[in-house]
């Protein structure tokens, strides 16, 4: 599926130099004068005459961008196709906004990475709904700097380069997708701004007919967003009843096995998502094939740490003995935590609590700093 740039809310455009100049020539041989085109093509109501010979200007088209209805009108009138306009904006931005896509990428293609967009406005998304009649659009919360510049990068593999304001990709921890944009995503998956709150957003049930590649791109965003990845299994936390069985229903399709629990937190109550061990397998085997695909669904280091989990399994060490005196003999040389343990021995964090536990009560090592964060654990 596609959708053209008349398909967008409010769209202001600029056009490339020589179309101008072939609107103006085919506007001269027709009618001879911009005047008699005028009156020909609008009411007085709907756009002064200033305004009309201004958008045919060069000069006016290098600072200023203009309605995209007015230019539709004129080609109309001139006999030019709307696929012709299309194929000569140069950029084109919201109606009063800041930021505009550059070359831009017309008619834009519906594809597994603009699903996996809409999952990531779901996951760590918010809707900003402007006062004075402006178009709502997402904000994307993330510290992580791959996982935000990955986001930005799929926005524009679907659109096209957006130019932001100078160093605000730098700065900014919640990059913006503009409201021309957002606003087509509103509208393919017919969702309105109570749709995006936290204990309301849902899969859009049609996405379950569209193929496993758009649902395995929905569930990676899910474990960017909000998963953990332990050594055993994949844990999506939400709280959200209904969208983790969503999630489920996602695994149920792509045959991974898993299990959905309910737990207390600090923060409230959750509902999870465990992707088991041999799901988690199979999930790897599917992403890969899906990164070739599309090389910006990537997990960045999740994925790593999923890779690494298949090591710890793998590696003889996990089925001898003398784990306990490798951690006692590392802890001898340094302080570390569990994560840190687990990572150089390619062990299990469970199997390292349990060799720390049984070390601590024979005394041989103890409890450095109990940082609630990262506990570290030495001679």
């Amino acid at each position: 599926m596609e959708f053209h740039i008349w398909d967008l809310e409010r769209v202001h455009i600029k056009l490339k130099e020589e179309f101008l100049d072939y609107l103006n020539s085919k506007m001269k041989q027709k009618f001879n004068s911009k005047g008699k085109a005028y009156k020909e093509f609008f009411q007085k109501d709907q756009i002064p005459f200033a305004t009309f010979k201004n958008i045919l200007k060069k000069s006016n088209m290098k600072i200023f961008f203009a309605s995209l209805g007015v230019y539709l009108i004129i080609c109309k009138n001139l006999n030019i196709s709307r696929e012709e306009l299309e194929r000569n904006i140069l950029s084109y931005k919201t109606a009063g906004g800041v930021n505009y896509i550059y070359n831009p990428i017309l008619p834009i293609k519906i594809n597994p990475i603009f699903d996996m967009i809409l999952a990531h406005n779901i996951g760590d998304g918010t809707v900003i709904n402007p006062k004075n009649g402006r178009l709502p659009y997402f904000g994307y919360r993330q510290l992580d700097e791959f996982y935000r510049l990955a986001y930005i990068k799929k926005i524009e593999f679907i659109f096209g380069r957006i130019l932001y304001k100078k160093d605000y990709v730098v700065k900014t921890t919640r990059p913006y997708c503009p409201p021309v944009l957002s606003s087509l995503f509103f509208k393919y998956y017919n969702l309105n701004l109570e749709d995006f709150l936290s204990y309301k957003a849902r899969i859009p049930k049609f996405i379950f007919n569209k193929g496993k590649d758009s649902l395995l791109a929905i569930l990676i965003a899910f474990i960017i967003d909000e998963g953990n990845i332990d050594s055993t299994q994949i844990t999506i936390h939400l709280r959200n009843e209904l969208l983790i069985k969503d999630l489920g229903d996602i695994c149920n399709v792509l045959d991974y096995d898993y299990r959905i629990t309910k737990g207390i937190e600090s923060s409230g109550n959750y509902d999870r998502l465990h992707i088991l061990r041999k799901g988690m397998k199979k999930l790897w085997t599917d992403y890969k094939l899906l990164n070739k695909k599309y090389p910006l669904i990537h997990l960045g280091w999740k994925g790593k740490k999923i890779e690494d989990s298949f090591k710890i399994y793998d590696r003889k060490i996990i089925r001898v003995r003398g784990n306990k005196e490798l951690i006692r003999l590392l802890l001898n040389e340094e302080q570390l935590s569990v994560n840190q343990i687990a990572e150089r021995l390619s062990m299990t964090r469970q199997g390292i609590r349990y060799h720390i536990h049984n070390l601590i009560n024979e005394n041989k090592i103890k409890l450095i700093d109990g940082n609630k964060s990262n506990w570290l654990y030495g001679v």
